[in-house]
């Protein structure tokens, strides 16, 4: 696996205008939330101490406490959130035709990249309802392991309920993860094989990570790799701290070079994926020999 994820970070690396043109969208997406979220907050914050308290050392009591009285002025921000969720999902879910077309460009040109994410845009998009569909039955069935543990806590302390749900939290997880490695190697199979549907290509994925279940320990690898890029992030955000313009503005650089490190990393999984099935392929079409014979005359 290690050698997996080395070749699939070394492909992405060589492919750096993939990388910032991802991180670029997500920029975009995220500006269009946080400039006027950021303006409305400075505005409901007014002469209040909260905002310079919330800059020098986040209190999640004084975060509570001032969305509590400032509520219904972020409320509009609610649907904008949503849509752009919706948007960048879609967004992904086009431009992950053009991001597993890359490794096979010697360099990379926008053009082809645009070209493979429509090609393929249509059938992942169908794909994405299966998957949503998929999801929506296991968050159920992680739902029923949270009412259990919830009857199982009840009674005791508050660090006993906590301690309960652990559990079901971590059902969940891995529900959500597992969800998003079959869409991986959906699109994967749907890219490799032209006349695979998406319902196939939904059951394929199924199986396939089922008979190679180090699948999911390769993806779950590279998210633990995005985890400890957070916990340095954090680890340098408290040595630094905001507390005036140049260290503010300071950390907003380091926090986008972080970003753009979790984007590389978000298009190495799916990278990673592709390898993964390259060295382990399944069969996805069965070639059918139809045989005419003539009778001779």
């Amino acid at each position: 696996m290690l050698r997996i994820i080395t070749k699939s970070f070394n492909q992405i690396a060589q492919k750096p205008l993939l990388v910032f043109f991802m991180y670029a969208v997500g920029f975009v997406l995220a500006m269009l939330v946080a400039r006027p979220f950021y303006v409305t907050f400075l505005n409901e914050a007014n002469t209040s101490v909260a905002l310079d308290k919330l800059i020098a050392d986040f209190d999640f009591m004084i975060f509570t406490d001032f969305f509590h009285q400032s509520h219904k002025a972020f409320q509009p921000f609610l649907p904008l959130v949503f849509t752009l969720g919706i948007v960048y999902l879609l967004l992904n879910t086009f431009f992950a035709g053009g991001i597993l077309d890359a490794p096979e460009q010697e360099k990379f040109k926008f053009p082809r990249f645009f070209e493979a994410s429509a090609q393929h845009f249509g059938r992942f998009a169908m794909l994405l309802v299966f998957l949503f569909i998929f999801l929506m039955v296991l968050v159920s069935l992680a739902g029923m392991f949270f009412f259990i543990f919830a009857a199982i806590a009840e009674g005791g302390s508050e660090k006993d309920y906590i301690l309960w749900m652990i559990p079901p939290v971590l059902i969940l997880v891995y529900f959500v993860g597992f969800v998003v490695i079959m869409g991986d190697y959906s699109r994967v199979m749907l890219f490799k094989s032209p006349t695979l549907t998406p319902y196939g290509a939904f059951w394929k994925a199924f199986s396939y990570i089922f008979k190679w279940p180090s699948a999911i320990a390769l993806f779950w690898m590279i998210i633990v790799l995005g985890i400890i890029l957070s916990v340095v992030y954090l680890g340098i955000d408290r040595l630094i701290g905001m507390h005036g313009s140049l260290t503010i503005f300071l950390m907003f650089l380091v926090q986008q070079v972080f970003v753009l490190g979790r984007t590389f990393l978000k298009i190495s999984t799916q990278v990673a994926a592709k390898n993964y099935f390259e060295a382990r392929p399944v069969e996805l079409e069965k070639v059918i020999l139809v045989a005419e014979t003539q009778e001779e005359n």
